[in-house]
């Protein structure tokens, strides 16, 4: 991440305003510190890649964690890391990304 007071938006190259970026996408507040993209970005990011929870059928937007939830013929679903979406017994949880899941890891549960 270029840590400068006003660094480029890793979307159009224009310059980030302020760091976090903060917007309201369909009553998701964001506050997207990593990587630095401007607002026009992050809203058009935001239209493009989000995805509905399984719990709530609310938006997460891109640049999110989640909890994954494994469906029927190996599909995922996805929930917010809320205390009103993460169920309990969820073993999975990572970083929804572009309109995909990113670097998720399986916890164990213990016995």
């Amino acid at each position: 991440m270029n840590l400068s007071k006003t660094p480029p938006c890793e979307e159009c190259g224009e310059i980030v305003e302020s760091v976090p970026t903060c917007l309201e996408f369909k009553g998701e507040e964001i506050f997207l510190f990593d990587p630095a993209i401007c607002q026009p970005c992050l809203e058009k990011l935001c239209e493009i890649y989000s995805t509905e929870c399984a719990n709530c059928g609310g938006t997460i937007p891109p640049y999110s964690n989640v909890g994954i939830l494994k469906a029927g013929n190996g599909q995922n679903q996805y929930i917010h890391m809320t205390t009103q979406c993460n169920t309990p017994g969820n073993a999975f949880y990572g970083y929804w990304g572009k309109g995909t899941a990113r670097e998720y890891v399986q916890i164990e549960a213990c016995s």
